[in-house]
């Protein structure tokens, strides 16, 4: 009963302290997206960018790390898998090195790629 009363209270304070901090700052919804091209031995993929955690160096440089969903081709086979990827974005032209591991084989195969970033607001 005194935890009802207590998430009332909390609700209750919680609405109009928020508000009032929230009012004087600019909410901007949008996507973003990359697509590109990595080439490496025997090997090239277009990828998609995914998830990723970037550190903002600038209003146009980023740095950061993230997931690559790709379709590849490796040695004359077709496929699909997911790469890891340090990327730097400078405007909307996004440089990447993804890594991807084979288990069957269990190696990690690298290349290097280039892609276009765009937004959506």
């Amino acid at each position: 009963m005194f935890t009802r009363y207590l998430l009332a209270v909390l609700l209750v304070v919680s609405s109009e302290v928020l508000p009032a901090q929230e009012r004087d700052k600019k909410i901007s919804l949008g996507l973003e997206g990359m697509v590109g091209v990595s080439v490496g031995k025997n090997f090239w993929a277009v990828n998609v960018g995914g998830p990723s955690f970037q550190l903002l160096l600038n209003k146009n440089l980023k740095a950061g790390v993230g997931a690559l969903p790709s379709f590849y081709v490796h040695k004359g086979r077709a496929g699909a898998r997911l790469g890891v990827a340090p990327r730097i974005d400078y405007r909307n032209v996004v440089f990447f090195v993804p890594f991807f591991h084979r288990d069957n084989a269990n190696e990690w195969i690298w290349s290097v790629g280039l892609g276009y970033k765009f937004h959506k607001k």
